[in-house]
């Protein structure tokens, strides 16, 4: 982080300690300190990596960002708001959601209602912007199973128009356009005609994977991401399962933008 300083009235709202107010009421309570010495001041600025915190004699452990991989399960939409579905935020637990100096946790982009496999979120507004921003190019790769059976003459025919860039009809909102070059992987290499397929897009289209595939005279029955850049999904995580990056996965995701200043 570029800026470890912060308010200590903040860091304790922050952390479940009430609003600023009320933390401003336990830190002139003297019931904070800071590096063993108690302090009275609520606009006192703490440095997060280096100053310990206590709150009424107990470690406060810093939260600045949190990030997490889902397995995410069908039937659940990628919203914060409540309607006819559940949402993906109701497969966390309520104190994953809140806490961190960074902000809320996010949703980084989204799936289908009916799309499985590898949701991301994080509090992290930069690394959030960077991964969905259309001109990033990000590439995300789904296991996709199709209603008719693709034979060695149409499997060539879908590499070339899918790596050509497939024009696709108009879906909702979204207009007819020309998509951007994709790869298409057939993991079954002993069947004839294959249902199976791994594609990787590089942008984010409303249901793009499934209009592409329309495009192509098919039809998805099931959609699954298992992949995000270098990110793969833990396939440990059942659907709904969710769990923290390790810091070597999240590094793996910035290091695409190394340069950019946090």
């Amino acid at each position: 982080m570029a800026n470890d300083m912060e308010r200590l009235d903040k860091v304790l709202s922050r952390h479940g300690y009430g609003s600023r107010k009320d933390a401003g009421r336990m830190i002139a309570g003297s019931l904070v300190t800071v590096n063993g010495e108690t302090v009275r001041n609520p606009s006192l600025h703490v440095n997060l990596a280096e100053d310990r915190i206590t709150v009424d004699g107990r470690d406060l452990d810093i939260r600045i960002h949190r990030h997490l991989m889902m397995n995410k399960a069908a039937g659940y939409v990628c919203s914060t708001k409540e309607g006819e579905h559940e949402t993906v935020f109701d497969l966390l637990a309520d104190e994953d959601l809140h806490g961190y100096l960074g902000g809320d946790l996010a949703i980084v982009g989204r799936l289908d209602l009916d799309t499985e496999g590898l949701l991301l979120f994080t509090t992290d507004g930069k690394l959030n912007h960077f991964l969905t921003s259309p001109k990033n190019h990000i590439p995300k790769t789904y296991q996709v199973h199709l209603e008719d059976g693709v034979d060695e003459e149409k499997k060539k025919e879908y590499e070339q128009k899918l790596r050509a860039g497939i024009h696709i009809e108009a879906d909702g909102n979204d207009e007819a356009c020309d998509c951007m070059s994709a790869e298409i992987e057939w993991p079954d290499k002993k069947t004839d005609a294959a249902c199976e397929c791994l594609l990787t897009i590089y942008e984010g289209k409303y249901h793009e994977v499934k209009r592409m595939f329309s495009a192509l005279g098919n039809k998805v029955v099931y959609l699954k991401r298992v992949a995000f850049n270098s990110l793969r999904l833990d396939e440990k995580l059942l659907p709904g399962q969710y769990r923290d990056l390790t810091e070597q996965e999240v590094e793996g995701l910035r290091s695409i933008y190394a340069n950019t200043s946090f």
